[in-house]
């Protein structure tokens, strides 16, 4: 069986250093349209920190993994599962609703194809991503419209400033 690493909170505590650990767990055999992923980049956001510290949602109790949250890592498909018809071994991929160990059995359908392995594509897949959704389906904004973006300092912000701007 193929093993892989992952963090796991041990303690709820507001240091993640000091509440998480690194183990290593064994990576189950793929199921029809599964693909097994190699982390290349992983993103620890807020939610991984709010989750850890218990104000995420409380009354979680460790342990429980880390990088939970969608859009945080890209990596390299090293396997293909029975079924799998829209990626190879060797694409690099970015995820959009999975979990981020350094490597694991995704969903095939819940992974994007990329040109290239580069860090910079993370920040696209969950403020892009945040900024596109709240103004195309939650505002169903429409061309010339004017959009009045608070936080728009922040990563997601500056996303939506960019988009309202097409």
């Amino acid at each position: 069986m193929v093993q892989s690493r992952k963090i796991v909170c041990q303690k709820l505590s507001t240091n993640f250093r000091e509440c998480t650990t690194i183990v290593t767990h064994e990576i189950p055999a793929l199921k029809k349209g599964e693909v097994l992923v190699k982390t290349k980049y992983v993103g620890i956001n807020a939610s991984d920190i709010n989750y850890t510290n218990g104000a995420y949602l409380p009354g979680v109790q460790p342990p429980f993994d880390c990088g939970f949250e969608a859009g945080t890592y890209f990596g390299v498909v090293l396997e293909i599962g029975p079924g799998v018809t829209k990626l190879k071994v060797g694409d690099a991929v970015v995820s959009t609703l999975t979990p981020s160990p350094p490597a694991l059995p995704a969903v095939e359908r819940l992974l994007v194809k990329v040109p290239a392995a580069v860090p910079e594509i993370l920040p696209i897949t969950v403020c892009g991503l945040t900024a596109s959704m709240a103004l195309e389906y939650v505002g169903q904004m429409t061309h010339g419209e004017t959009v009045l973006i608070t936080a728009a300092a922040g990563a997601t912000g500056q996303f939506a400033v960019q988009l309202a701007k097409l």
